[in-house]
């Protein structure tokens, strides 16, 4: 069931799920859902009395999670469009070959494709996740060898596209990137990487998540920004 109500000029939904706990869990999720767990039996009444003082907490966890997002314009993969590269941008030249091999080259400012496939989203697509391969798992090796504190985790680091999140990470050491994230500059990804390395410590956005954050990377406001900016 779901409940609803005023903060101010805003309006509040949350999902509500009655179990056996004692106590009420408040969650929000980096989609922006809310999700309320009480015990059984409890009042909408009693929920809401609960939830209200903490609305102002809810509204800056959604409002941290929406700047997180990333807003990947749509490419329509035509010579002369931009595509980025670590922070680069390169014009997009499509060479025809009748040969099977497909050759990329990136350099003085082009990024050109010789090939016989028609499909050059597929080919980009694909030329990003190789890259994304090496050269995340390149900089996570780094960042584990400047901090330790973090090497006492079992870490996995995968990637895949995604259209709400630039990252994600669960309390067993996944840690998941948006593949999107090889157009930026090695900073921006590094602070992405740290981003989820501290939430091994702390899983929410607390004050001693940014506490933590603050300690590993102190200019990640700075970088924060430019990560928005740059692949808006």
């Amino acid at each position: 069931m779901k409940i609803e109500y005023k903060y101010g000029k805003k309006n509040i939904e949350a999902e509500v799920i009655y179990s056996d706990r004692k106590t009420m869990d408040l969650r929000v999720f980096p989609e922006g859902n809310i999700q309320i767990t009480v015990p059984k039996n409890t009042s909408i009444e009693k929920i809401v009395e609960k939830v209200k003082p903490k609305s102002k907490w809810i509204l800056q966890q959604q409002r941290t999670f929406e700047l997180f997002r990333p807003f990947t314009k749509k490419r329509l993969y035509i010579p002369g469009e931009t595509h980025r590269y670590l922070g680069r941008q390169y014009k997009l030249v499509i060479n025809k070959t009748e040969q099977n091999k497909t050759n990329i080259n990136l350099g003085k400012g082009l990024f050109t494709i010789t090939t016989k496939n028609d499909n050059i989203e597929q080919i980009i697509q694909k030329f990003y996740k190789s890259k994304a391969d090496s050269v995340f798992k390149e900089l996570l090796d780094q960042l584990l060898s400047q901090f330790p504190q973090f090497n006492t985790y079992d870490i996995r680091l995968t990637h895949r596209f995604m259209k709400k999140r630039w990252g994600s990470c669960s309390m067993n050491g996944n840690i998941i990137l948006n593949t999107e994230l090889i157009k930026a500059n090695k900073a921006c990804i590094e602070y992405v990487i740290l981003h989820e390395l501290c939430h091994l410590i702390h899983p929410n956005h607390s004050k001693d998540f940014y506490r933590t954050l603050t300690e590993v990377l102190p200019s990640w406001e700075k970088i924060k920004l430019n990560l928005e900016r740059s692949l808006s």
